[in-house]
């Protein structure tokens, strides 16, 4: 690719597809190690929208 080409930018569905992706694979890894699965990333993998995990002190 030249500095003169186009770049392919994303678009706001291939970012949620990536992120669902990613943590359908946390998931998956969790899972196998038995540890436990925050809803929020459930919701993540299904595509539904999310809040971040309040932060703790």
């Amino acid at each position: 690719m030249t500095t003169t080409e186009a770049r392919k930018t994303w678009t706001p569905k291939e970012r949620r597809n990536v992120a669902a992706a990613a943590a359908r694979a946390s998931i998956a890894l969790r899972e196998r190690s038995g540890r436990e699965v925050p809803q929020w990333i459930r919701d993540a993998a299904e595509g539904r929208p999310t809040t971040p995990p309040a932060e703790k002190p």
